[in-house]
């Protein structure tokens, strides 16, 4: 693997001395009434005398736009943006930098009236280090929440039990606004099942963070942008809709409203959205295991009901002190309550004798729980230069907390239904988390920039469990559980770029001193101590780029990261709600570390795009789930199995088609390695898994177009070949969204269509095995999902790029390092 990135990076320097003179241009683009800078503008760049354009890019969200290789002689850039006047400007190239500095736009109110849309905006921009996807776009999510509109980003899936992976790794962080902000493995799922899908603006994918990110995701880090409208004056929207689950045959709803102001000296953003649903859930498993010399196998057929409603609310101010100082406050919050009811039948048969009845019995069990989240933040920012030199301060404060209570009831079916037990097990959980950081970025010129800070993170989590049986009137000694876990995690890191010519070059190093301790206390045991740790660690970064002519970049990363277990993996506590398959937490678990080096190549065409990506990771101590029988009853918990290597080659293309056809398209090969392994405890070996290999591959593509000039639609498909699991593989799998998108009234309203899992697709099929038994199972979860949402717009401030490039040349790429 050396000897292969030795190569590769001796190509990439050796480019250089066979390039022509070439050198960037920059600029900044605003209003010229109100000073405000204008994102998404249209910026061309033509050959003096030619009306073909031979490089174009977007502005960003401050305005700014850089195009990185121009080589010498004479141009006209053409900057145009709907509702303004179109701005030609000469320049000549020479070999040097040229930074055209401030370039005002004229706003043309008679174009603004009669302009009129034929195409869809972009949904994808890719930048140095991650891909920026537009949920604005997303039509199909219309009226769903953040877990549908990660089911049609490009290398992310959300399984049936909402957990999210990337690149088939669950071993990912997920951040809003660009901080953690209290989400974890075990309550993110609920936390973006509440999250409406209008209340984000974008979501970024990062693969391969640098150093100035946190460590933790193994696999990378998913960041979702909420919206936030900066134009002058007030801007608002009303919406509500209904959706109507199939399956279930239950009908749910959904309501919303957000409110923007922005003036000199303030911004202000509010923001509420209510979501109340009804998510069937099911499936059915054959396990065969043995029981003294006979074969028996144990088929289960399950079905459950889930009603969930939750408020989601949101506020952001920002006071912009002078013209270097901005103070910022900025918070959400969600209130989630539910219930859920659940049948199991079981029937355990006699392979060996005729299948013959051993057991026939119904579990019911019918539960309630609440969980509510809250994240808040304050940022002081302090501008050095116009350069983009600054030091941004920030505090933050997160809290969660959950409470469930289930009862189990179970009847033997082989004895008139007699009520053989009554159970209950109920819940509760708190975590409160504090961050401190500090980031300094330091532009010593236009292709120069140091950025350094210190993060300090402090978090606390509390959970409580305890049962009781209803048939003798006693509390269950064996189900009390109480957990209390602390960690803290301090970091200081500094990355470095500088862009030679052609070639950009960013490295970083991040230290991190994570220390945590936890108690586990039981009636039949006096409290203990657990693996209290301490421990400092360095992640280094390292991003090389390289522009070549004709719109075409290569890129190399590699990286370090880190996936630290935590909560419900290292809680000892067991969940009873199955009493066939026992589940619960290994306090041994070791953090995985991995190491990921990934190769880009990226071309641009005047209306096609194309990002490729040669990958590979290699993980110390994966952890993955594993089970494993023990008295006849089955034992999941989680486990570090040795090594595990994968490698693939992700492409994702950009089209633009006759105007009115934007497809989106990803396709990922890969190929995962799992060396063997063996789960042991009081040295007794209770689980082995055998070195697996597998091929495999995925696909997705999102197609936008125009039916009229106020009528959309889009068709989302995607599918998952056979891939590897400990113990095991997962079957293939596919699924379709549509959705439609009619606009009245000058866009003040909107109303849309949309079918989630047109085909009811969305199952999950798994083969498993280990000492003793093998499985099949089949579960599926949501189902498919119809609904109907209207949208009202008001105010007076001029509507995002966002919302009417549609005409853009914006499928070109922003590839700076900025």
């Amino acid at each position: 693997m050396k000897k292969i990135l030795l190569i590769i990076l001796s190509c990439i320097l050796a480019f250089p001395a066979f390039a022509e003179p070439s050198a960037s241009v920059k600029g900044t683009i605003v209003d010229a009434n109100s000073q405000t800078p204008l994102d998404f503008v249209n910026v061309a760049i033509f050959k003096k005398g030619s009306e073909k354009p031979i490089i174009g890019v977007v502005s960003d969200k401050n305005g700014t736009f850089v195009i990185p290789t121009i080589a010498s002689g004479n141009y006209t850039l053409r900057i145009s943006f709907v509702g303004y006047n179109t701005v030609k400007q000469e320049f000549s190239m020479s070999g040097n930098a040229i930074n055209l500095g401030q370039i005002k736009l004229e706003e043309n109110s008679k174009k603004l009236k009669e302009v009129e849309v034929v195409g869809q905006g972009s949904t994808m921009k890719f930048e140095v280090d991650k891909k920026v996807f537009s949920v604005d776009q997303n039509i199909a999510a219309a009226g769903g929440s953040a877990s549908e509109v990660l089911q049609n980003i490009p290398s992310v899936t959300v399984d049936n039990e909402g957990n999210v992976a990337l690149r088939n790794s669950s071993a990912v962080e997920v951040w809003i606004n660009g901080k953690p902000s209290g989400l974890t493995a075990e309550n993110r799922g609920q936390i973006l099942q509440q999250m409406p899908a209008e209340s984000i603006e974008s979501v970024e994918v990062m693969t391969n963070p640098s150093a100035k990110f946190k460590a933790e995701g193994s696999a990378g880090i998913i960041n979702l942008v909420l919206k936030k409208n900066r134009k002058a004056g007030y801007y608002g929207s009303l919406s509500a809709g209904a959706m109507y689950n199939t399956d279930a045959n239950k009908l749910g709803g959904t309501l919303g409203t957000n409110f923007s102001y922005s003036s000199q000296k303030l911004d202000a953003n509010i923001n509420i959205g209510y979501r109340g649903m009804n998510m069937p859930s099911g499936g059915w498993s054959d396990r065969r295991s043995l029981l003294n010399t006979d074969t028996v196998n144990l088929h289960q057929n399950s079905n459950n009901l889930r009603s969930m409603s939750g408020l989601f609310t949101r506020l952001s101010l920002d006071y912009h002190i002078n013209d270097k100082n901005t103070l910022s406050l900025s918070g959400f919050g969600m209130m989630g309550r539910g219930s859920s009811t659940n049948n199991i039948d079981y029937l355990l048969t006699n392979v060996n004798n005729n299948n013959v009845v051993l057991k026939d019995y119904l579990r019911n069990t019918a539960g309630i729980g609440s969980r509510n989240h809250m994240h808040s933040n304050l940022d002081f920012q302090h501008d050095f230069d116009k350069k983009g030199s600054n030091i941004i301060v920030s505090l933050g404060y997160s809290s969660h907390l959950m409470s469930d209570s289930s009862r189990y009831k179970q009847t033997d079916n082989l004895n008139s239904g007699f009520l053989s037990s009554d159970l209950s097990q109920a819940g509760s959980g708190s975590s409160n988390e504090y961050e401190f950081k500090v980031d300094f970025t330091k532009k010593f010129s236009e292709n120069s920039k140091l950025e350094a800070g210190w993060e300090s993170n402090l978090e606390h989590q509390l959970s409580n469990a305890s049962g009781y049986d209803f048939k003798t009137a006693q509390v269950i000694d064996s189900y009390y559980n109480k957990f209390d876990y602390t960690e803290q995690n301090h970091a200081a890191y500094v990355t470095y770029g500088n862009r030679f010519d052609k070639l950009s070059v960013q490295a970083g190093l991040r230290g991190e001193y994570y220390s945590k301790q936890f108690t586990y206390t039981t009636l039949l045991r006096p409290q203990e101590i657990l693996h209290p740790t301490g421990y400092p660690k360095l992640f280094p970064s390292l991003y090389i780029s390289y522009s070549l002519p004709k719109s075409n970049e290569i890129q190399l990363n590699v990286t370090s990261r880190v996936n630290r277990p935590r909560g419900m993996q290292i809680n000892p506590y067991k969940n009873y709600s199955d009493s066939t398959n026992i589940s619960y937490g290994n306090p041994d678990l070791a953090p995985e570390n991995a190491y990921a080096y990934e190769f880009n190549y990226i071309k641009t065409w005047e209306n096609h795009s194309l990002s490729s990506s040669a990958y590979y990771r290699y993980t110390n101590d994966v952890i993955q789930g594993i089970s494993f029988m023990k008295n006849g009853i089955m034992n999941s918990t989680s486990a570090n199995l040795a090594k595990q290597q994968n490698s693939g080659l992700e492409l994702v293309a950009k089209d633009r088609l006759f105007q009115v056809l934007n497809l989106t398209s990803s396709l990922n090969i890969y190929y995962s390695k799992l060396d063997s392994a063996s789960y042991i405890k009081d040295n007794v070996v209770l689980a082995k898994t055998p070195q697996q290999e597998l091929f495999s591959w995925n696909a997705r593509v999102m197609a936008n177009f125009a039916l009229s000039k106020t009528f959309f639609g889009q068709v989302t498909a995607e599918y998952n070949a056979p891939q590897l699991i400990a113990q095991g593989k997962e079957m293939a799998n596919f699924a379709v969204d549509l959705g439609l998108r009619k606009t009245f009234w000058d866009k003040k309203i909107n109303l849309n269509l949309m079918v989630r899992d047109l085909f009811d697709s969305r199952r999950r099929q798994a083969i498993t095995y280990g000492q003793g038994y093998s499985q099949t199972s089949y579960s599926y979860w949501g189902g498919r999902m119809i609904g109907l949402t209207a949208t009202y717009n008001f105010g007076n401030m001029k509507p995002k790029q966002t919302e009417k490039k549609l005409n853009s040349d914006s499928m070109n790429m922003d590839s700076n390092m900025e």
